[in-house]
């Protein structure tokens, strides 16, 4: 039987590569080049023009392609690989549908252990990491953004619930500011940037305490942490 692994990919500058991945020559991908780039970073003699690789992401998933190729592992027994961009495939991250495909084609699931910005930011806030729900991007405008806030807010004090999300690199000054503007003072808001890098910072700071904190996330992949419970 076939196997679908489920690839992580590095956030920062500790993760390696499991040696099984240099037995795989097929692989669904996020992006092309990078994959590229990371296979051969972790296996300097790893036979790329060998391997075939279908490109996919969140604006152009075709699902006709993606069951023409896992169709074609099968038919030569032979396993594939899913790599993310960044952290680990079908979390924050396009990918899902090669692996609900896989699973109705009687592929084996593997998926394999990695880094995840996600559990990393959860870990280091302090926040309750029993109740915790990943709500992705919030909305851009700002109206539907301070709404959605204060929703977020509300959620998490009626339910002790963490919340996490994040933002396009560059609107991070513009996500804390709006935070700090709309939140109780009470209400915790942790931030964590270039998480697994040297240039790695994390604040857990209640939002009276932020506006006190200066702190430049311009252009910085972060992690953004509400948590309003007890």
């Amino acid at each position: 039987m076939p196997t679908l692994y489920l690839i992580p990919s590095p956030i920062g500058e500790s993760f390696r590569l499991p040696d099984l991945v240099q037995e795989l020559r097929m692989f669904v991908v996020e992006n092309l080049r990078d994959t590229r780039r990371f296979l051969r970073w972790n296996f300097p003699e790893f036979p790329i023009d060998d391997c075939q690789f279908l490109e996919i992401n969140k604006n152009a998933m075709d699902q006709a392609a993606i069951s023409r190729f896992l169709d074609a592992c099968s038919k030569q027994k032979v396993s594939l690989g899913l790599f993310s961009d960044a952290g680990l495939p079908c979390v924050a991250d396009p990918g899902n549908s090669v692996v609900q495909a896989a699973h109705s084609k009687q592929f084996r699931v593997k998926p394999l252990s990695g880094p995840s910005s996600l559990m990393l930011a959860l870990m280091a806030s302090g926040f309750n990491g029993q109740a915790f729900s990943f709500h992705g991007y919030l909305p851009i405008q700002e109206a539907d953004q301070i709404k959605r806030i204060k929703q977020l807010e509300e959620e998490s004090r009626k339910y002790n619930r963490t919340q996490i999300f994040i933002e396009t690199p560059y609107r991070n000054g513009k996500l804390l500011e709006q935070l700090l503007k709309n939140v109780s003072s009470s209400t915790r808001i942790c931030v964590a940037a270039d998480l697994d890098t040297a240039e790695e910072e994390i604040h857990s700071l209640s939002a009276q305490e932020w506006k006190h904190k200066s702190v430049n996330l311009h252009k910085r992949p972060c992690v953004f942490l509400l948590y309003a419970g007890h």
